[in-house]
């Protein structure tokens, strides 16, 4: 077959096309390759990461180091030693170091101020008024309790005797309950009481007698009375015996302290622990440095003016007879209570103590009211109670210390029964006895 050139060539032509190259998205390109390059960042981050975190792991599997040493830290000469400045290390504790340094720096300026002040008489004058105030006002409730009797003098129709000091220790009902020793009414047919503005009434009445302190409580109606007196007196403000340690502290001796009545002493509290050694009671004796009389009576007041024990110098000290004691406030306040309630009290008859727990458990004592000796014709003794018994129950309540039986004896009345379980020792330890029935007694009486 033969074909035309020229058609050929005009076929070819015709056929043949021209090829454009695509445009580029040059946003989406620029989107890709920010893409691209922060998961870039990311994976490395990661990498990195991880490679810090297991390598040390790794390197203490493959390569372990050997144990460190102990620390330890020299002894520092003195001259080494930090200051208290070097050792502070915040803002904080470095403000609190100079407000103690301002504050340690105040109290040199006062103690030199003090060691450097000539005192006078003047100061002393002012110390002794200040006391002095507190006396009088506490003086308001202190009053003299005598005992008037008949006598066949042709001047007078009643003699009275040289009485006490009493204090008015409640103001309830319209009327006054004062405590004093009994001693001070011996064979009276009447008690006068005498106030601090020197008037007196005889319209008085004895509520009860506590045979084991012989202090007793006397009432007197408030109508009794002249409205002058009403208001000079006041009542007395029973403070604590034993809520601080009260040895050292200052103490005023009011009444009689030196048998003189309106008498005043001062001085300070001595001792404060001693245990009275009186039956069925846990009584605490004050001492101090101040002299009195045998005969002394009346009370201790703090500084504050209230009242902290009960001047009775039966119970001096031996080798200070002198010394003005006084039975603690806080123990006896139940009695008193009692007394100005006309409530009888029970009466069990020993003297007694606490043992110690070191010696409860290294000589194995029974814990309980241990009976150091009992009063003669008491109940106790009648039951056949002797002194190094034990009491360990009354009822079925356990006893554990002397303080508990005294606070468990105050729950009963005279006449009352109870069944008391004793310990008592034996060759080799300490065995309980049968329960003992006891019929108390009275402590009191009008």
């Amino acid at each position: 077959m033969i074909f035309n050139q020229d058609e050929n060539q005009k076929d070819t032509s015709f056929i043949s096309e021209k090829i454009k190259q695509r445009p580029i998205n040059k946003k989406k390109l620029i989107r890709r390759t920010i893409i691209t390059v922060s998961l870039a960042l990311v994976f490395g981050l990661v990498a990195c990461l991880t490679f810090l975190l297991l390598q040390p792991l790794l390197s203490d599997k493959l390569y372990p180091e050997s144990q460190p040493e102990p620390v330890t830290f020299p002894e520092q000469p003195a001259s080494d030693e930090l200051t208290p400045e070097e050792m502070f290390a915040d803002d904080n504790e470095i403000a609190a170091s100079e407000a103690m340094s301002n504050a340690e720096n105040q109290k040199n300026q006062i103690d030199q101020a003090i060691a450097s002040y000539s005192y006078s008489q003047s100061d002393y004058g002012k110390l002794m008024a200040s006391l002095k105030l507190v006396s009088d006002e506490a003086s308001k409730s202190i009053v003299r309790v005598s005992g008037v009797k008949n006598d066949n003098s042709l001047f007078t129709d009643s003699i009275e005797n040289s009485g006490s000091s009493g204090v008015i220790i409640e103001n309830k009902n319209s009327t006054l309950f004062i405590l004093a020793p009994h001693s001070a009414l011996k064979d009276a047919k009447k008690i006068r009481i005498t106030f601090c503005d020197n008037t007196y009434t005889e319209e008085t009445e004895l509520c009860l007698v506590d045979s084991i302190t012989n202090l007793c409580v006397i009432s007197v109606k408030l109508s009794d009375l002249q409205e002058h007196t009403k208001n000079s007196i006041t009542t007395s403000e029973l403070g604590s015996s034993n809520s601080v340690n009260l040895t050292g502290v200052p103490v005023i001796a009011l009444g009689s302290p030196i048998g003189i009545q309106n008498s005043v002493s001062y001085g300070i509290i001595t001792s404060d622990t001693k245990p009275l050694d009186l039956a069925d009671s846990n009584y605490k004796l004050i001492t101090t440095d101040m002299s009195g009389s045998s005969n002394g009576s009346g009370v201790l007041v703090g500084l504050d003016g209230q009242v902290l024990g009960i001047i009775d110098m039966h119970y001096a000290p031996d080798d200070l007879p002198n010394n003005i004691c006084a039975i603690a406030i806080t123990e006896i306040k139940p009695l008193l209570a009692d007394l100005s309630n006309k409530k009888a009290r029970a009466h069990f008859g020993i003297h007694g103590t606490t043992v110690p727990l070191d010696k409860q458990k290294s000589n194995n004592i029974p814990a309980g009211a241990y009976v150091t000796s009992t009063e003669m014709n008491s109940p106790a003794m009648k039951s056949g109670i002797q002194s190094g018994d034990i009491i360990t129950k009354i009822g079925s309540d356990s006893i554990t210390s002397f303080n508990q039986f005294v606070d468990k004896l105050a729950e009963y009345s005279p006449d009352d029964i109870i069944t008391v379980t004793v310990m008592r020792e034996s060759p080799n330890s300490y065995i309980e006895l049968s329960p003992i029935k006891i019929k108390l007694e009275s402590a009191t009486h009008d």
